[in-house]
């Protein structure tokens, strides 16, 4: 008779699905794992009742249903699979370390920023050519999905490249600061057309990484009062990374050691918190500094897939930091 699980004292298998759900909670910061765990909620609901029409900003609903939340939460929206699939793979990595550079408070209201800006131009637009044109289908036009923000977080990254970069889009070398318009003509080649929340969204990225929009910024000091408040449960949760825990442009580099046993990839993000180098547990809420030198001298990967720079990586490094300070801080 064969052997059953566990027989002998021996532990059984463990649950593939479970250790990769434990692999993802371990490794990703609160705000990134809590957006994509939504999104896969909005798509399983989708089998119940289309979350398009119940969340996606609609001037018909927002403006004259006064159904407001539908400005902040319809980048949620997740009506098809492929939409899922594709924002795990554009927005887990970059999520998290956009989340470790500037901290949990500060990527949630740089998020919050970008769909509240995009989505009330875009019902302005739409109001204004519904009172020109009496057509009724402005009325019922929608602003919807993740891309409203990976956008604009795209473009705002772009703006603080080095000049004459480039990043590769599949077999073409795009300079970084048109990569967005690139991702953007892209989309209206598959989708059939234009979509303006997504033209909008790069807009606003734009206009963010610029410094157009700085009076929207919110300050360090009070987002650390936030996180004392009125997010004082969150700071308790495990992946919540502190602001004055975030590590800057070091959250960019590659990690020293991927996939060593009993810790995270990236080194206690908050919470439970993984051993550091040292071998001292995270507090919670709280992200381990990482130690040694800041930048490396060489060598590293690019965020996006960019093809290899001519500036060097300690360069690329300052940039992402200073990218990051310049959505933190508004005296930057």
């Amino acid at each position: 008779m064969s052997a059953q699980p566990g027989a002998n004292g021996a532990p059984p298998p463990p649950n593939p699905v479970l250790s990769a759900y434990a692999t993802f909670v371990k490794d990703t910061p609160l705000v990134t794992r809590y957006t994509l765990m939504t999104l896969a909620s909005s798509w399983f609901m989708s089998f119940i009742f289309d979350p398009t029409m119940a969340i996606s900003n609609m001037p018909f609903f927002t403006v004259y249903k006064l159904e407001l939340y539908r400005i902040v939460l319809s980048p949620l929206v997740c009506p098809s699979l492929i939409t899922l699939v594709f924002a795990f793979i554009s927005f887990t990595d970059n999520g998290k370390r956009l989340e470790l550079s500037m901290g949990s408070t500060a990527l949630l209201t740089l998020m919050a920023t970008i769909s509240t800006v995009t989505n009330l131009i875009f019902l302005v637009l739409c109001m204004i050519c519904y009172k020109a044109t009496g057509d009724q289908s402005f009325l019922v036009s929608a602003s919807s999905g993740i891309w409203t923000i990976l956008l604009a977080l795209i473009a705002i990254e772009c703006t603080s490249a080095p000049p004459g970069t480039k990043r590769k889009l599949f077999v073409f070398e795009i300079p970084t600061l048109y990569y967005p318009i690139a991702i953007l003509v892209l989309f209206s080649l598959f989708s059939g057309g234009p979509n303006l929340a997504y033209i909008l969204s790069v807009l606003v990225g734009y206009a963010y990484g610029y410094g157009y929009l700085y009076k929207l910024k919110i300050s360090q000091s009070r987002m650390s009062g936030w996180e004392g408040g009125c997010l004082a449960n969150f700071t308790r949760r495990e992946g919540w990374v502190v602001g004055t825990a975030a590590t800057g442009g070091a959250a960019w580099l590659p990690t020293t050691n991927p996939g060593s046993p009993g810790s995270s990839r990236f080194g206690g993000v908050g919470g439970g918190g993984g051993a550091s180098e040292g071998g001292a547990l995270a507090a919670p809420g709280e992200v381990q500094k990482p130690k040694g030198p800041a930048f490396p001298s060489k060598g590293g990967r690019s965020l996006g897939g960019a093809t290899r720079r001519p500036a060097s990586s300690d360069a690329r490094a300052a940039m992402l930091e200073a990218a990051a300070r310049r959505a933190t801080d508004p005296g930057v």
